[in-house]
């Protein structure tokens, strides 16, 4: 199910100044914004096959001041399997799972699943994805929500069938969604929704929200909000991530608001393949005019 429709000449320019100033600029689709509106679903608006995606555990930008602490967390919501879910409750799940332009109609279906449960943490994580594309800028479309041969599919407007991404095996908990399936996989295993993580560097916090592995083509995908004391600039296209064993890979994509003012903050979402929770994320930057340098290790566990 590659995204052939989707193939998005995302070009990104990292402008320099005094040695650390940056800017991002992406080139326009050759079709214009199309493939944006999927992407926190699954499919990347670059031509590549599709990764996963996300949502989160707070509003957009805030005005929250930094902290230089860090705290441990995260944790990998299990699946629970207990019957099958009300139709009403998947289909409202479904349709906030839809509204990737929206975070937070998104934010609203987590009523509707079962607290610290797999169909929880999934909506949470994609609900950060489409929060860091509002917070660049760049809202994501909207997908259409279809009928599937054992459940729903989720698709970009008028999209052929081989472009959509299924979801079945429905299970509940007191009325609530629990569990799911992608593509026939359970996606609890790689998913996790942190509990606390944060550190920070030169006034800037860094509070990581979710990671999942894709079912799909293991991407890991993380989310995290930045939140800065003083007006900085985020390298976000040169994230890298350290993984456990020693080894590391540079960001392949990265979303989210560059510049941000005094007591401001954003989402952002990176995208690493081949990666695996429990390494490090690593992004630098630097204050107003390179005062200070910005080094951020947040740790994705």
């Amino acid at each position: 199910m590659t995204p052939n429709r989707w193939a998005v000449a995302t070009a990104l320019t990292l402008l320099v100044a005094t040695g650390c100033g940056l800017e991002r600029q992406a080139a326009p689709a050759a079709d214009g914004r199309e493939g944006v509106g999927f992407a926190a679903h699954g499919y990347r608006p670059v031509p590549e096959p599709r990764t996963p995606a996300a949502e989160d555990t707070g509003a957009g930008p805030g005005t929250s001041g930094p902290s230089d602490t860090e705290s441990p967390g995260g944790g990998v919501p299990a699946r629970s399997v207990a019957g099958e879910a009300p139709e009403d409750v998947v289909e409202g799940y479904m349709a906030a799972l839809s509204a990737t332009g929206d975070p937070e109609q998104m934010r609203g279906g987590l009523a509707l699943a079962a607290p610290g449960s797999t169909a929880h943490a999934y909506l949470t994580h994609q609900a950060a994805v489409a929060q860091a594309w509002v917070d660049e800028g760049s809202p994501a479309w909207n997908t259409e929500v279809r009928s599937g041969a054992d459940g729903y599919e989720l698709c970009p407007e008028d999209a052929p069938a081989a472009d959509c991404l299924s979801y079945g095996g429905f299970t509940f908990e007191d009325g609530l969604l629990s569990g799911l399936l992608v593509e026939d996989r359970d996606p609890g295993p790689g998913l996790l929704v942190a509990d606390g993580t944060r550190t920070g560097s030169a006034g800037v916090r860094a509070t990581l929200l979710t990671a999942y592995q894709s079912v799909t083509d293991k991407f890991l995908v993380v989310t995290v909000e930045f939140a800065a004391a003083d007006s900085v600039s985020l390298d976000l296209t040169h994230a890298s991530y350290e993984r456990a064993d020693g080894g590391g890979e540079r960001v392949q994509e990265a979303v989210g608001r560059y510049e941000l003012d005094a007591d401001t903050a954003t989402h952002a979402v990176f995208f690493f393949p081949g990666a695996v929770p429990g390494g490090t994320l690593r992004v630098g930057g630097c204050l107003e005019e390179c005062s200070a340098l910005v080094d951020i290790a947040l740790p994705v566990e």
